[in-house]
């Protein structure tokens, strides 16, 4: 008996988890032409986003991306308002089977990395 709750323990501790913030990796992948996830509110997102960025609302995150990214192994940079937020956006679907998220943190951080004020086509 001690050795089957020895196995769901271990087991307990690999469940995926959120990595931390890449932002490096995240302006690097979003300057490639790689999707961005943005799920932030929508009046958010209609006041500026990033370059190749589609707003997903997080409660249907895991779903609308079902529907229409079927292979799991494409690269995809989520952001929110907040690093928590993307954390848990990044670890909902990393849980769903999907193997390369790339956690970009807050939308600030993340503009402020990828853009220079002048240069920034979403403003």
């Amino acid at each position: 008996m001690r050795q089957w709750w020895a196995v769901f323990a271990l087991g307990l501790s690999a469940v995926a988890h959120a990595g931390p913030v890449e932002q490096a990796a995240a302006v690097a992948a979003i300057k490639e032409g790689k999707l961005a996830i943005d799920v932030r509110s929508q009046s958010d997102y209609e006041s500026g986003t990033v370059l190749n960025a589609v707003r997903v609302d997080d409660r249907r995150l895991v779903n609308q991306l079902k529907q229409v990214m079927t292979d799991r192994n494409l690269v995809l940079v989520v952001f929110s308002s907040t690093n928590a937020r993307a954390s848990k956006a990044q670890d909902q679907l990393k849980r769903a089977g999907y193997t390369s998220i790339i956690n970009g943190g807050s939308y600030d951080e993340l503009h402020n990395a990828l853009y220079d004020v002048t240069d920034d086509p979403a403003e």
